[in-house]
């Protein structure tokens, strides 16, 4: 026996998610919800495929996200964004996704939570995990978010609608400011003895840089190489953790390691040069302001996380992190960024008042489709309590 749950499942720019009404999860405790999430996914799947459910076996195809009518007067709806781990049975309220964000409008509108108004309906969306607002610009048609359209984004292999995202003052996502520890860079020292200089930035998402070069990586290689890598990644993951205790999300590195694994993300940097894609395509150095290699859930991002690239074109601009040092933007408002799969253009504006940065706004454009609507089924063991993976860990 199967307990049927209606959902959406959506591709928001290079990411997919099953998204769900919060009218239909209402009745659900946080903890069914969860056990909801990680059936339709097929988590967890100890081989890293999620084979018994919609999952695609990464980081950015193992998404989840509640969308709910929001009466605060200053956002129409709510995005509350789960990150479900593929080889655990574990989900992650901690961060956003701007790729899913770019979903969350044209959902709304097609589901009757915001009504359509041609050609483009702005959609005010708060991102629940972050408390942060941002507008959604969808193009619409017939009364639903259009999908046909010839704007392009590397990492999806066909035109679609253009879907412009405003992020309104996205420092701080913590509750704090741009900078969570007052410094535009410091210094970390790592178990094998070495130093490290990180930079740790909060805008749209918790992130931190490190250069490529300073662990003896190419930020140039594509993900699948930097994978295999395991020494890299395993370093990368404890700076990572370290800035997790820095931030205050965690007491010490293994509770980061184990609970807290969404965020922060973490991103080696490195000098524009010249590189080929994911797709064999060739880019030029003159082409690219930065090289970035994002990790998500301790595995190369395929592209680069939306929110991740906001956070990284506000870096660019604040003088003195290590991204500003790596970056060769002409100018502090747009950023290149070089990611495995191409290219994504992002604008930023930042400021310094009395010695303070502050982010103002962050724009980017994506594009989404709704792949898929319908019935979610649900094992009963999984709505009792008693899913499989449960039962054998006793």
């Amino acid at each position: 026996m199967q307990t049927k749950i209606p959902a959406v499942f959506m591709r928001g720019g290079t990411s997919r998610a099953v998204f769900f009404r919060e009218d239909i999860m209402a009745p659900y405790d946080r903890a069914t919800c969860e056990r909801i999430m990680l059936a339709a996914l097929g988590s967890p799947d100890p081989d890293g495929r999620q084979i018994d459910g919609l999952g695609g076996g990464i980081s950015s195809l193992s998404k989840a996200a509640i969308i709910g009518r929001c009466d605060d007067g200053e956002s129409d709806v709510t995005f509350n964004f789960a990150q479900v781990d593929v080889r655990k049975p574990f989900v992650d309220w901690g961060g956003t996704c701007g790729n899913m964000s770019a979903a969350v409008g044209p959902f709304a509108i097609d589901e009757g939570l915001v009504p359509a108004v041609s050609p483009v309906t702005q959609v005010r969306v708060l991102a629940t995990n972050t408390g942060k607002r941002y507008i959604a610009h969808v193009p619409v048609r017939d009364g639903y978010a259009e999908v046909e359209g010839d704007y392009r984004i590397d990492g999806v292999p066909g035109p679609g609608a253009r879907i412009a995202l405003e992020y309104l003052e996205p420092g701080g996502t913590l509750g704090g400011v741009l900078l969570p520890t007052g410094e535009t860079r410091q210094s970390l020292r790592l178990a094998d003895g070495r130093s490290v200089t990180i930079s740790i930035v909060d805008a749209a998402i918790p992130m931190v840089y490190v250069r490529a070069e300073e662990l003896g990586a190419d930020a140039t290689q594509l993900a699948p190489a930097l994978d295999s890598h395991r020494e890299l990644q395993d370093r990368l993951e404890e700076i990572r953790c370290h800035a997790a205790v820095l931030l205050g999300l965690a007491d010490d590195i293994e509770i980061a390691h184990t609970q807290v694994k969404a965020i922060p993300k973490i991103a080696m940097v490195a000098p524009s040069a010249p590189y080929t894609t994911s797709s064999g395509k060739s880019l030029d150095a003159d082409q690219i302001d930065l090289v970035g290699r994002a990790i998500s859930m301790e595995n190369t991002h395929r592209t680069f996380p939306a929110t991740s690239s906001m956070c990284t074109a506000v870096a660019a601009a604040v003088e003195g992190t290590v991204v500003h040092e790596m970056s060769q933007a002409a100018t502090p408002d747009r950023l290149r960024l070089g990611h495995p799969a191409g290219l994504m253009d992002i604008g930023a504006h930042v400021s310094c008042r009395d010695g303070q940065w502050y982010a103002e706004s962050v724009t980017t454009q994506r594009t989404a489709r709704r792949v898929m609507e319908g019935m979610i089924l649900v094992p009963q063991r999984y709505m009792e309590g008693k899913p499989w993976f449960e039962a054998e860990a006793q």
